[in-house]
């Protein structure tokens, strides 16, 4: 009698936590990047680099904002367009530092919002998210603080999305100046499909 042994190969899959990329170009404000990739309009403000870093790194900076003085609110907006997938989560987030500064009053506030487009330039919107505020007073001068978070699905139609920070005056005649690094954008959805779109396409028989 022939004896056949069968053995049984056991494999033991171990899942790891998948983290998304940061779909943003130069998030951080690397001193070899400076502003590059961002587009910002400066309604009576400024921007420039600055070597001040929320994880104090000696290797990258921040966007520095400066409202100065004037008898109407100085506004400064820089936004960032990239590409995203339909039906996707997506999250944003930016680090704000309001400097402790006797140069300027800070009765300013600062904005984080994000869109979503239907062309790859971002210039017809399709849906816009909800906003993060920080206001000053009531945050800590000199203290780098976390906007909170945003995350909404990306519409049917969309493929790109504008990430905007906006910094303004709350009073006129007072100089205003704000430090924006580490923003943050990435999809929050690592496994498709859900049957969020009504069909099978991302499966295989």
């Amino acid at each position: 009698m022939v004896r056949v042994a069968v053995i049984t190969a056991v494999v033991v899959l171990i899942a790891l936590p998948l983290t998304a990329q940061n779909l943003l170009v130069n998030p951080g404000f690397d001193e070899a990047d400076q502003l590059d990739d961002w587009t910002c309009t400066t309604t009576y403000g400024v921007t420039s680099w600055s070597t001040e870093d929320h994880l104090e790194s000696t290797a990258s900076g921040s966007m520095q904002i400066d409202l100065s003085e004037t008898s109407i609110n100085r506004l400064v907006t820089c936004s960032q367009c990239v590409p995203v997938t339909e039906l996707n989560s997506y999250a944003a987030s930016a680090w704000l530092n309001w400097p402790d500064d006797a140069d300027v009053t800070q009765d300013g506030s600062s904005r984080l919002s994000f869109g979503f487009f239907s062309d790859a330039g971002c210039t017809t919107a399709v849906e816009w998210c909800p906003i993060a505020f920080a206001h000053y007073p009531g945050n800590q001068l000199g203290a780098w603080i976390l906007l909170p978070t945003l995350e909404s699905v990306a519409p049917v139609g969309a493929v790109a999305a504008r990430i905007v920070i906006t910094t303004w005056q709350d009073l006129a005649n007072e100089p205003v100046r704000a430090h924006i690094d580490d923003v943050d954008f990435r999809t929050t959805t690592i496994f498709r499909d859900g049957f969020e779109s009504g069909t099978t396409n991302a499966w295989e028989p």
